[in-house]
């Protein structure tokens, strides 16, 4: 059953298509997978909660992870863009509490008047702060919530939105396996850069992982829906063999572009990446390929070896 339920995610995500409205909603920062694992297995990690960052993709991981753990990671992406997280959790006797700090950084620009004379320079910056809570509401079940505040500035201008996650996650065959359900980015924005306020790239994550029998390996699928760019999803596999090394793998499905930039487009979606465990001690890498736009580049640090559950 474990596999068909696989198997059958894996081919609703296949079937994605490309939507008409990509590029409608505001902070889509909020959309980003800051967690290098996850950006090395595809993205694919709502139903798949091993280590200390699985709340950086489904807040109802907490309840599955460490009694107390930290983390912090950091992304390299493209035109001088850069990425990074912080965060905090800890369990108490009724639930589990964490905080996370991510933020996303476009680097300085020149600023220009109207006849494209430099007069300067700016720097443009989206930040979003969390607090989550999780717990176990049914044996092997778990349930999450993460409210936040997410800031985005260019310049002297900026925007605010306030928004809240839901999650839930499901353990079957003795841990073997995770389903996780995501609704991310509820939410409004408070203030804008104009007089419009945008919507929020409000979206439904549904994924799942499963440890395969006779083979020294997780095997992950997930499939998205945002309301400003539609369908999307990935997949994903990491390797336990050679433990405290684990080697990851995975395909991210996006559009491509066409044309005379179709070549650099060949590897879109190849994701990739290894991680490190030693005495509660994490260390990740993992890099993306975005077509003509290159590789993408995450490290991350975590520590949970303060106390076991």
């Amino acid at each position: 059953m474990k596999k068909i339920l696989l198997c059958a995610l894996a081919l609703v995500i296949t079937s994605f298509a490309v939507y008409d409205n990509a590029g409608t909603s505001g902070m889509t920062f909020l959309k980003i997978d800051f967690s290098p694992k996850a950006s090395a297995l595809g993205g694919a990690c709502v139903g798949y909660s091993e280590g200390p960052n699985g709340l950086l993709s489904n807040p109802a991981a907490m309840n599955f992870s460490k009694d107390l753990s930290v983390s912090t990671g950091f992304g390299s992406l493209y035109a001088g863009i850069t990425t990074g997280h912080l965060m905090a959790q800890k369990g108490f006797a009724f639930g589990k509490l964490g905080i996370a700090l991510k933020y996303l950084s476009y680097g300085t620009m020149d600023k220009t008047d109207d006849y494209g004379n430099i007069i300067g320079d700016f720097s443009s910056t989206d930040m979003a702060l969390a607090l989550l809570f999780s717990r176990e509401i049914l044996d092997n079940l778990s349930f999450g919530i993460a409210p936040f505040v997410a800031s985005s500035s260019i310049d002297t201008f900026s925007a605010l939105a306030v928004a809240v996650d839901f999650g839930t996650q499901y353990k079957f065959d003795r841990g073997r396996g995770h389903l996780g359900l995501t609704v991310k980015n509820l939410g409004t924005q408070v203030s804008s850069y104009s007089e419009v306020k945008d919507t929020l790239a409000t979206g439904v994550l549904l994924g799942a992982s499963y440890r395969l029998k006779g083979l020294p390996l997780y095997a992950l699928a997930q499939g998205d829906y945002y309301r400003d760019s539609g369908f999307s999803g990935g997949f994903g596999i990491e390797l336990i063999q050679l433990k405290p090394l684990y080697i990851r793998a995975g395909y991210r499905i996006r559009p491509k572009v066409s044309g005379d930039l179709a070549d650099g487009e060949d590897l879109n979606g190849i994701t990739a990446g290894f991680g490190i465990i030693y005495k509660g001690i994490y260390a990740d890498y993992s890099f993306q390929h975005f077509g003509v736009l290159g590789f993408t580049h995450r490290f991350g640090f975590a520590y949970d070896g303060f106390a076991s559950k």
